[in-house]
């Protein structure tokens, strides 16, 4: 096994990420949160594991297991056998705590998967930059699991078969999210030149009765409502370059993840360039958790290689130059300020006269 300190390391992380569902003992209850936004989670306790622990080694007395995952958490030596348990208990490989970072970096990603597919995520993009080195993406990751996935107090009750299975076991077996594929104004079929690009984004804008000038936060709630699917935009620290967005499609509502550290222009630059994946269905229902695309990362055109991102990059530039137009004097809308009135004015034209 590896030295102590990578073995607190490690363990801490897991309790972090591996979380467990939450039973409030009412069923129509625990009905009414998994429609919703899927279940709520919260995370493992050191009691629980202890308890775990100490049974897995024959212990008769749980608080010596309690006592020793404190010690571990906290840098202690630990054996083996420990380890295995503790393993066993979060459903890993004991490899994790070994000295392979190959399988230790595995046994992460899967994980992470496992994480994202309780939380009710069918599928994942981290856009807009080149592909992240596998660390920083596993750090974005695990940045944006505490927002999209619901949690809880732990003050309930825990699903005693939740710790028990692998992830290998647990990877596939749950259906997929219903609902997290539906009509978004245009479905994919195949890539769109740069003018057909620029045409969806006019006609996506018309439809959803936008007058320029509009913003992103707008765009989405109408789109939603077109839609009839929310789309929750949230400003995160995403441990990432400003310009970086990601997309998570969950199963009643998609999620656009932004740095909240980046300028307003910037931010809602990545917002419309996620509004253009989902209005092309570029990640579909059943897809495999996405992260970043395959890309070289010398080639001077960047992430763009890959079409789906080409079009989402035109359609995000386009949205925002869209978004930044002044309205035509004569087609000044009512609501126009005193400062449109009067340049409406300067050439001759009339605004629209206000509905008595």
């Amino acid at each position: 096994m590896t030295a102590a300190e990578g073995v607190a390391d490690r363990l801490n992380w897991l309790f972090e990420v591996v979380a467990a569902p939450v039973e409030t003992g009412d069923a129509a209850t625990d009905r009414e949160a998994e429609e919703v936004d899927g279940p709520q989670w919260r995370p493992y306790t050191n009691a629980e594991v202890g308890d775990a622990l100490a049974a897995a080694l024959g212990r008769d007395h749980p608080a010596a297991g309690r006592a020793a995952v404190e010690r571990l958490r906290a840098g202690g030596a630990a054996t083996d056998e420990q380890l295995a348990a503790v393993a066993e208990f979060f459903g890993i490989e004991p490899e994790f705590f070994g000295d392979d970072q190959s399988r230790v970096d595995a046994v992460r990603d899967q994980v992470l998967e496992l994480a994202f597919r309780d939380s009710g995520v069918s599928g994942y993009l981290i856009c807009r930059g080149r592909r992240p080195s596998a660390a920083h993406r596993r750090i974005q990751l695990w940045k944006a699991l505490h927002t999209v996935r619901p949690t809880a107090l732990p003050s309930v009750n825990v699903s005693p078969s939740h710790s028990r299975r692998s992830p290998a076991d647990r990877r596939d077996d749950r259906p997929l999210p219903d609902g997290a594929s539906q009509d978004s104004g245009s479905s994919m079929t195949a890539p769109m030149s740069e003018a057909q690009l620029r045409t969806l984004c006019r006609d996506l804008v018309h439809d959803l009765g936008l007058g320029t000038p509009f913003d992103a936060h707008e765009l989405c709630r109408r789109l939603a409502d077109r839609r009839g699917r929310p789309i929750k935009v949230r400003a995160i620290d995403l441990g990432a370059t400003t310009g970086v967005g990601h997309l998570v499609p969950k199963r009643r509502a998609d999620h656009i993840l932004v740095e909240h550290t980046a300028p307003a222009s910037q931010q809602a630059l990545v917002i419309y360039h996620e509004v253009i994946h989902l209005v092309r269905d570029h990640l579909e229902v059943g897809d495999t958790l996405t992260c970043g695309l395959a890309v070289d990362p010398d080639d001077e055109q960047g992430a763009y290689t890959d079409w789906r991102e080409r079009e989402a990059e035109i359609g995000a530039r386009t949205l925002s130059a869209m978004s930044r137009e002044r309205p035509r004097p004569n087609r000044l809308p009512v609501a126009a300020g005193p400062a449109d009135q009067s340049i409406a004015a300067a050439f001759g034209f009339v605004g629209r006269p206000r509905p008595t």
